[in-house]
């Protein structure tokens, strides 16, 4: 049988249209816009933490990440360009932590080379079954290899690894050639937040596998062992976490706690005077106040008798939240606790600026109701703030348990 080398010309021709094209296309297409906060999530997942084994920017909770995080941001909204954002890191702290290669230069063939390769034998396997197949019609069975068909090969692997390269910049650290994301680490954190407790556990330790320094991962997989009761590996965890990341406010949190559990009512003071200082998310505070732990520690304090170290501990929250209802009635009654006049004159006023922050507080109340009946000799306040205290849907039992020891429960 004859062969139509127009033909076959044509067919590799058409080929190589459509397969430029589609490589344009894909390049050219328009993608959702970007809001600024989008663009700077996207940009800080492509930069390495300086100080970080194994983690992005976007990852790393450590103060520098923190503050090329704010960078990054601050840039965008200030109209800085990607490029602008990358030369700006790149001068101040290398080459290294720039995940992205370069469109241009030598760095380009990180990319144009395995398209490359991967096109060249894809091309060699096709000619090798031809000739495979060609070789059972005879001796002149065989067509030589033209020089069009390498030609248009090359033309299309160069053409691909160039248009690969332009837009490698809007691809992180992992990122497979197609655009699928990797399982990141910080995939793994948000499925061990919501994930049973010996999961957690788990996946908080895939983390560790990949990140050992994760101070996140530490802090959280300390707190998931502690509410399993496997408090050795919940010190361990939570020791490493403040090592890993002193400034990471909910290892100092989880800390806190394990150790006033330990009975190091001192060593848990610390570390929330420490985070009073930090720049801590909303729910770190929520947590606090939830489990009441900053009272709990300054009333073991006072206990161990170290009323000073309670009240720079309370007066240390208040620095930064000064109508904690909470912090003020706990203040107020470990003055009075006292007797002294002088001191549980400050303590009634710290009382009565609790019940004002917050005029439905149980222990504001139940605290004020009892210095009102015991040292004040003020009944009627007493039982006021008594009666107000019994209309709460939520009395906390040890305060239900107070109020009944000195005849104001009713």
């Amino acid at each position: 049988m004859s062969r139509v080398p127009g033909s076959r010309r044509a067919v590799w021709a058409l080929l190589l249209v459509v397969g430029v094209a589609t490589l344009v296309v894909a390049e050219v297409a328009e993608r959702p816009p970007l809001t600024n906060a989008d663009r700077a999530h996207q940009l800080s997942r492509e930069f390495a933490c300086p100080v970080c084994s194994g983690q992005s920017v976007a990852e790393s909770n450590v103060p520098i990440a923190r503050t090329i995080r704010a960078s990054i941001a601050s840039m965008v909204d200030g109209g800085s360009t990607d490029d602008d954002i990358r030369t700006m890191l790149v001068a101040r702290f290398g080459e290294d932590i720039d995940y992205t290669p370069g469109g241009s230069g030598l760095t380009g063939l990180v990319w144009v080379l395995p398209v490359l390769v991967a096109v060249a034998a894809l091309a060699g396997v096709v000619l090798a079954m031809r000739r495979w197949k060609g070789s059972g019609e005879g001796e002149g069975g065989s067509a030589p290899v033209r020089p069009l068909v390498l030609a248009g090969v090359g033309i299309v692997a160069l053409l691909a690894g160039v248009l690969v390269a332009q837009f490698s910049g809007s691809r992180g650290l992992g990122d497979s050639l197609s655009g699928d994301i990797r399982l990141s680490t910080r995939t793994l954190l948000i499925e061990a937040g919501v994930a049973p407790t010996d999961e957690a556990i788990a996946l908080y330790t895939q983390v560790l596998e990949l990140q050992p320094s994760n101070a996140e991962a530490l802090a959280y997989r300390g707190w998931a062992h502690r509410r399993s009761g496997d408090a050795e590996a919940a010190r361990s965890d939570l020791e490493a976490a403040v090592e890993s990341d002193p400034t990471y406010p909910d290892a100092r949190v989880f800390r806190a706690s394990q150790r006033l559990v330990d009975g190091d009512a001192n060593g848990a003071a610390q570390d929330l005077v420490i985070l009073d200082s930090l720049d801590a998310r909303p729910i770190v505070g929520d947590l606090l106040e939830a489990t009441r732990l900053r009272e709990r520690v300054a009333t073991a304090l006072t206990d161990g008798g170290a009323l000073l170290g309670a009240l720079d501990l309370l007066d240390s929250g208040l620095a930064v939240d000064p109508e904690a209802a909470g912090l003020l009635a706990e203040r107020g009654w470990l003055l009075a606790r006292t007797g002294e006049p002088e001191l549980v004159d400050i303590g009634v006023v710290s009382l009565d600026e609790a019940v004002a922050a917050d005029p439905v507080h149980p222990h504001a109340l139940a605290y004020r109701a009892v210095v009102r009946s015991v040292l004040l000799d003020d009944s009627a306040g007493a039982t006021a703030d008594a009666t107000e205290f019994s209309s709460l849907p939520d009395q906390p039992p040890d305060l239900v348990a107070l109020l009944e020891s000195e005849g104001l429960a009713g």
